[in-house]
């Protein structure tokens, strides 16, 4: 048959297929590059994962045909039969297989999904409440519907045709989607299967007419000319489809590699405004397998003119700052494997999953939140390779950086890495990873949190030295050059106008430091500490967020300092061995000594970080986070060889202890150590923080050394790091809720704190009215530590009714952020919203958005999930049952930090993935 897809088995020559290979953003960016199938990034450890091969067309087995069932039954024209059917058409699952089970070209019914191996005898056999939810679980009605039951009806397409008619009738605003702002008359007939078309059936409302043109859209990214149509793919529940796109599309549509195949996606960057296009990858010092490897495919791909540049070995912000007029992408991890097809070497570029939009590339806090979404979807590979990739940007940056662009060397952004190697870890031996293997990998993350926690985040210029907190403030210096071009024209203006020079030529002559200008100077720091905090931006920062130590970042340095008293403890035994080198002229052992003959002199962590205690860890970025010979080490220990204890004990103190070598010299941490950072840390969060008469924890301002009056949603990340007490967790919950609670979830801050909004003030979009993915994400486990349970399924029930609603009403959009006070993805703001702008389907989404949907799914009941299927406004929900959603605060918890002499073990961390995956497994895949 001439419509077969070379990439696609024989039997689904004619029937939909839902899953494209290969996604419209990445066809945009090749522009015609030829494509090439590469093994699937879950399959390449050669482990088998049933589900994910199944819906990419990599499963072999084809499941026996029934007995007596007729070739073609129920199918298009040319079916290739060949398969299990129950007695109401569909497809079923193998007998006695646990797993779900997803052909790739039908649909299978719901209720077979739901029901796992239940017959429809077995149903009727069944409790009450099982004949409840297979009524509930079959589909999801639409608004005309005369199907004979127990028959599956399907449709006979033209693609081409339909799309032509279907938006010549329904699309009335030109946008190429359906939705709800649409004003045709939202009913179209489709020839039904059986009758080769002839029969007509009407379709009707915006949510099935937009899953029609979306799945016409996928179809045409085959090439098909003729679909067969399952009925149940235009009416299907729409958390199922959700759940199923972002699982077995959106993922892929955003993965991204740095290799031969991947640079030409990756390269291309709308955010460079420079006049200098040409492609560019840059290399680190210290990397020359990267740079042999990059040289090659430049000489191999010659049309790429592509160049290849290395780094040197000190980076200094006059030089990043050099860099700007030739921008360029910034090498990540390469793994050098067996290709399973050719059983030779190849070299391949560690995944990673992008935003999605103009953000293509690796970006820092995003990866985190993307990586529980991912594990949640059992993408374990994509997830390990972020860390992976998180892992060498210290090691060869410095830091994670902001994302991996030449313009973010000087630039980083909220860190949760020891929590990402612990969520990812947990799921290692599920896919086979032995002990050994992942005690290395451990380590070697470890390590790499070491060297960001003492030399990033507690160094100068991050580091208050008066009160001990921590504060955004990056190493950059002039305008940042990813901004629109007249991004800060209304900043420049006056400086021009007072100079008597035109503002273009200002610019240029301030960008090339012909103009001197402190102010400018001092408000361009601010400017970049900011897009450091990953909330840029918002007036809560304005023109002081290098002054300000914040409560959400100083939650997650306590957070590193309880994660590694952890480790250290309970999975290293006890101790923590890494190496340092000793830096030109012995500068990071000058450094290290130095810092511990201070730590003896002021008696401890307490008394020497603060106050002007003359704590000065930079020495740190030394620390090897790639290291062969403490791998090895950590290898033959958990194979039964000799402990890497010390070769002294610790003192009273738990100082490290250290020994000197030839060119790297090692060092020990012990738990306690982490523990007095971690107790400090929690006595200067309630010094400076929190606030007592308002129930809230905020901002301080370490320049004028006076509490912010900004009131922050982000107050609830001291709940998700574990640095409040019980006390204060129950005061603060009601009072946070009462201010950041909204009809769509949780927004960033109070209408009171924004200010008044005009034409000379505009709105920002980390302020009210706006949600933001990152920030339920956190909120929804930090109720549920300190007992509430119910606030946190309300709040998340919120927020996914915000998504399913616009999903349905909006040609399956999935955005960025959202209006959650309006409940409009439709926003008037600076940026506009990322993944609101597309034609005919959505490819993928939004990663922390994505992410956020299949977390929520897993904080809500059985009769959310169903009420959230029908789009159950939340206050008519909460109205049916308030025990839902209200709760009492369970007994105290231990949330201090925990000490090597306590006889109790610390609260084990709880992975806040697990019940996201129950909850999707209960879905359509």
């Amino acid at each position: 048959m001439s419509s077969q897809h070379p990439l696609l088995p024989a039997s689904s020559v004619t029937s939909i297929h839902v899953e494209p290979r290969f996604t419209s953003r990445r066809d945009q960016l090749l522009n015609g590059v030829k494509k090439v199938e590469n093994i699937h990034i879950e399959e390449e450890l050669h482990y088998e994962d049933r589900d994910h091969s199944r819906a990419h067309g990599h499963y072999d087995d084809q499941p026996k045909k029934r007995q007596g069932a007729r070739k073609g039954d129920g199918g298009a024209v040319g079916d290739q039969g060949g398969v299990d059917k129950g007695a109401n058409g569909f497809l079923m699952p193998d007998a006695g297989a646990k797993a779900l089970q997803r052909n790739r070209t039908l649909s299978i019914s719901s209720s077979s999904i739901y029901g796992g191996s239940k017959t429809q005898a077995g149903l009727a056999a069944g409790s009450d409440s099982d004949k409840e939810d297979a009524a509930f679980k079959r589909r999801r009605r639409g608004s005309h519907d005369e199907k004979v039951v127990g028959k599956a009806r399907k449709f006979l397409i033209d693609v081409e045709e339909t799309q032509r008619m279907i938006l010549a009738q329904e699309d009335t605003d030109g946008d190429f989607q359906i939705t709800v702002q649409d004003s045709g008359p939202k009913s179209f007939q489709l020839g039904t299967a059986n009758s080769s078309g002839y029969r007509k059936y009407e379709i009707r409302g915006t949510y099935m007419l937009s899953n029609l043109l979306q799945e016409l859209a996928l179809a045409a990214d085959y090439g098909r000319k003729f679909i067969v149509l399952d009925e149940d793919r235009l009416n299907e529940n729409p958390l199922d489809r959700l759940s199923r796109l972002i699982k077995f599309h959106f993922w892929d549509g955003l993965t991204r590699r740095i290799d031969a195949e991947g640079l030409e996606v990756i390269c291309a960057d709308p955010k460079n405004r420079s006049t200098d296009q040409r492609p560019r990858v840059y290399v680190p010092f210290h990397d020359p397998l990267a740079m042999e490897y990059y040289t090659d495919v430049a000489k191999a791909r010659p049309h790429m003119n592509l160049q290849v540049v290395r780094l040197p070995e000190i980076i200094t912000p006059r030089y990043v700052k050099s860099l700007n007029q030739h921008p360029g992408i910034l090498s990540l991890g390469l793994r050098k494997s067996i290709d399973p097809r050719t059983k030779k070497q190849v070299i391949r570029g560690t995944p990673f999953v992008v935003p999605g939009g103009r953000f293509n590339e690796m970006y820092g806090w995003d990866s985190y939140f993307e990586a529980l979404g991912l594990l949640v979807d059992g993408r374990v590979e994509l997830a390990r390779g972020m860390v992976e990739n998180f892992n060498y940007e210290i090691e060869h940056y410095g830091k994670i950086l902001n994302a991996n662009r030449s313009y973010y060397l000087t630039r980083s952004q909220p860190p949760f890495l020891t929590d990402m190697i612990h969520q990812v870890g947990l799921k290692l031996p599920e896919k086979g990873w032995k002990p050994a293997d992942t005690k290395v990998w451990h380590a070697q993350g470890y390590r790499a949190s070491v060297k960001e926690l003492l030399s990033v985040w507690m160094a100068a210029p991050r580091l208050d030295a008066r009160t001990g907190l921590i504060k955004f403030h990056p190493e950059g210096i002039g305008m940042p050059p990813e901004t629109e071009a007249s991004h800060f024209t209304h900043i420049l203006e006056p400086y021009a106008l007072r100079a008597g020079i035109p503002l273009d030529d200002y610019m240029r002559m301030y960008d090339e430091d012909e103009i001197q200008e402190p102010e400018l100077d001092q408000y361009f720091v601010h400017d970049r500490a900011v897009r450091e905090s990953g909330h840029d931006t918002t007036y809560r920062y304005e023109k002081r967020c290098a002054n300000l130590a914040t409560i959400d970042l100083n939650s997650l340095v306590f957070k590193y300092d309880v994660d590694l008293a952890r480790v250290v403890k309970e999975e290293f035994g006890g101790s923590f061995k890494l190496r340092v080198r000793k830096g030109p002229e012995d500068v990071f052992l000058n450094g290290f000594q130095a810092w511990m003959k201070n730590l003896e002199a002021k008696g401890g962590v307490e008394q020497s970080v603060g106050d002007e205690g003359g704590w000065d860890s930079v020495w740190a970025k030394g620390v090897i986070v790639f290291d062969e010979q403490i791998d090895g080490e950590y290898r033959a220990w958990v194979d039964g060889g000799d402990s890497l204890y010390p070769p002294t004990p610790p003192g009273p103190k738990s100082h490290p202890v250290y020994t000197v070598g030839d060119t790297f010299f090692t060092v020990w941490f012990f738990p306690d150590f982490f523990t007095q950072l971690a107790t400090r840390m929690q006595a200067c969060i309630d010094k400076y923080l929190w606030n007592q008469k308002e129930r809230l924890f905020y901002d301080y301002d370490c320049a004028v050394q006076e509490m912010s009056t900004y009131e922050t949603v982000t107050c609830l990340w001291a709940l998700w790091a574990g640095c409040a007490s019980q006390e204060q967790a129950d005061l603060m919950v009601p009072r946070s809720l009462e201010l950041f609670e909204v009809f769509g979830g949780l927004v960033s801050g109070t209408e009171e704190s924004r200010g008044r909004i005009g034409l000379d003030r505009p709105n920002r979009q980390w302020d009210y009215p706006y949600g933001w993915a990152p920030h339920q994400i956190l909120a929804w486990p930090g109720l549920v530590k300190y007992g509430y349970e119910a606030e946190a399924r309300r709040v998340a029930y919120r927020w996914m009714y915000t998504i399913t609603k616009s999903f349905v009403d909006f040609n399956g959009v999935v955005p960025e952020k959202f209006d959650v006070v309006s409940m409009t993805h439709k926003v008037e703001v600076e940026y506009g919203n990322v993944g609101a702008d597309f034609r005919f389907v959505v490819r993928e989404g939004f990663g922390w958005m994505n992410a956020s949907f299949q977390l929520g799914l897993g904080h809500l009941t059985r009769g959310m999930k169903r009420a959230l299927g029908t789009l159950t406004p939340p206050e008519q929900l909460f109205a049916r049952d308030p025990s839902l959603v209200h709760s009492a605060p369970k007994p105290s918890i231990n949330v201090a930090p925990p000490h090597d002499d306590q006889d109790e073990k610390a609260d084990e961390p709880v992975s806040v993935v697990d019940s996201a995956v129950a909850a999707i497994k209960s879905l359509v895949l």
